[in-house]
């Protein structure tokens, strides 16, 4: 309840703005997610690694951070962080690593793609004792 003479949270002018940011910075990180599972990991699992695909798909990834890390608040710039060590890793020829690494940017981006209502273990643990 919002205290008085004060509108109610969705009837104030920037309510729309902030869902519209949120539902863009959601739908943002899970077409990243889809070009991390669904492009970069079974290039990097291809039998020989075929380097042009990895090259295409890593820089999928990459231009889909870049452009919307702004949206995914405190995560974007660890995602950019890890983006940046996933360069190295690749261009070092460490697949090994890369693959590790496009595991856990396809994790973070799940988790910013989810609702907000629903259930998200990086942030919703109970407090220790």
């Amino acid at each position: 309840m919002s205290p008085p003479g004060m509108p109610a949270p969705q009837d104030r002018p920037d309510h729309q703005d902030r869902q519209v940011v949120l539902a863009t910075g959601q739908s943002a990180a899970w077409g990243a997610y889809q070009v991390v599972t669904g492009g970069l990991l079974p290039a990097l699992r291809a039998q020989p690694v075929d380097s042009r695909a990895v090259t295409a798909q890593l820089g999928a990834v990459a231009t889909r951070v870049v452009r919307h890390s702004p949206l995914w608040g405190e995560h974007g710039p660890m995602l950019m962080a890890a983006l940046h060590c996933a360069m190295r890793h690749y261009r070092a020829g460490d697949h090994g690593e890369l693959t590790d690494l496009a595991h856990a940017i396809g994790d973070r981006l799940y988790l910013l793609s989810a609702a907000p209502s629903r259930p998200r273990p990086d942030h919703d643990q109970p407090a220790p004792p």
